[in-house]
């Protein structure tokens, strides 16, 4: 049986048990009864939206509709097997939209996409992938069927949601599925109106992290500019324009700091400072966190790849994360540190940030290339590795 008439037999068994006709279940879906037969019988497949409506009406996630693994026997390889539908999503933008889907208000898809960052920044990868493909499906056909100002804002939110296959795809190891999102999102944030320039913006700065990854710091530098380009004409009125400068100015800190320039990072830090005295933490505003505490995290990061490590500790040890502050970013600053402890012979410390950054974010912390990199220094330079050191090696599969 395929997969499409495994979710449609799904459907029919779900439907019975919540004891719901055929025309009960269309109706309460906003899917044809016509189709709704069709699905269930196997004669047609179900298409991602199609599922998505049915799951919201029958008070399941998708993944209970398309996908039998529990999702406390999660493996990286099932990982894989979900990413799978939303490169497929993403490969098919360029084609009319799904006659099956009708898109929910406005003020739910932006719901939908909130809730898809926010599983996203809590690196709870395999949840956001399950989520992903039947949201493209449905912001892609609102940014075709709707007009006016909805149809803009449809835009700006299948943009949003792109973003969040490239925070997969460089987290989890599939470097294609994040450039492929990346192009994604540029196209969708063309069509956005004033949301465009900083969606735009955001894109080149989330280019820079990937090419980051491998030490392209030309091409870095490259969209970095490219990125400002966009922001050329924007004021503070334009959506996102000061969280996307800010955010540049923090790319540029560490491009800097990369190359051994500690004038110019001091420099792209007081400017990165500049806007976040405007903008305030502002957690949301394309999942940057942008503001003077992703500053003050960054002052620590920069200060650890100029080698600086003693200030860098000093410094990240006063830090303190304002209420709801994004779990990822959290636990980038503990395997920063860690990594600045390791480098100073002091493995205690390095150990004590480890498990501060597997606390806030584990699905992070499993896979950053930073922690595997820190982890295997500190069973190298170990005469006797200590329990809590070889538990998490063991756990990150080292």
């Amino acid at each position: 049986m395929g997969r499409s008439s495994e979710a449609g037999a799904r459907i029919a068994d779900l439907r019975k048990r919540r004891q719901l006709t055929q025309h009960g279940l269309a109706a309460r879906a906003n899917v044809s009864y016509s189709l709704l037969t069709k699905v269930e019988s196997g004669s047609r497949p179900a298409s991602e939206a199609f599922v998505a409506a049915c799951a919201r009406a029958l008070g399941v996630d998708v993944v209970a509709l398309t996908d039998q693994t529990p999702a406390d026997g999660s493996t990286d390889g099932h990982l894989g097997e979900l990413l799978v539908r939303v490169e497929t999503q993403l490969d098919l933008y360029d084609l009319d939209p799904d006659e099956s889907a009708r898109p929910r208000p406005l003020d739910q898809l932006r719901s939908a996409v909130r809730q898809v960052n926010q599983v996203a920044q809590a690196a709870k990868y395999e949840q956001m992938a399950g989520l992903l493909p039947s949201l493209y499906a449905e912001l892609h056909a609102a940014g075709h069927l709707w007009s006016g100002r909805e149809q803009s804002e449809a835009w700006g939110l299948l943009a949003e949601a792109y973003r969040c296959a490239h925070t997969i795809g460089i987290a989890t190891g599939y470097p294609d599925l994040s450039l492929i999102a990346l192009s994604r999102m540029d196209w969708a944030a063309q069509n956005a109106a004033d949301r465009a320039p900083g969606l735009r913006a955001a894109r080149e700065y989330l280019r820079v992290t990937a090419y980051l990854r491998k030490h392209d710091y030309d091409t870095c530098w490259n969209l970095n500019a490219a990125g400002r380009a966009h922001l050329e004409g924007t004021d503070a009125k334009t959506p996102g324009s000061l969280v996307a400068a800010g955010q540049l100015n923090l790319g540029a800190a560490v491009l800097a700091a990369r190359t051994g320039d500690a004038s110019a990072t001091s420099e792209y830090l007081d400017e990165a400072s500049h806007y976040g005295r405007l903008t305030g933490d502002d957690l949301e505003t394309f999942w940057f966190a942008f503001g003077p505490t992703n500053v003050a995290v960054h002052r620590v990061m920069t200060l650890i790849e100029l080698g600086d490590y003693s200030h860098a500790v000093l410094l990240g040890e006063q830090m303190e994360f304002p209420a709801g502050w994004l779990p990822t970013r959290i636990g980038h600053h503990h395997f920063d540190m860690a990594r600045a402890y390791e480098r100073l012979n002091l493995p205690d410390d390095a150990m004590r940030h480890l498990q501060l950054a597997r606390q806030a974010a584990p699905g992070q912390a499993r896979r950053h290339p930073t922690v595997r990199s820190v982890v295997a220094d500190l069973v190298r330079s170990a005469r006797h590795p200590s329990d809590a050191l070889t538990r998490y090696a063991n756990w990150i599969g080292l």
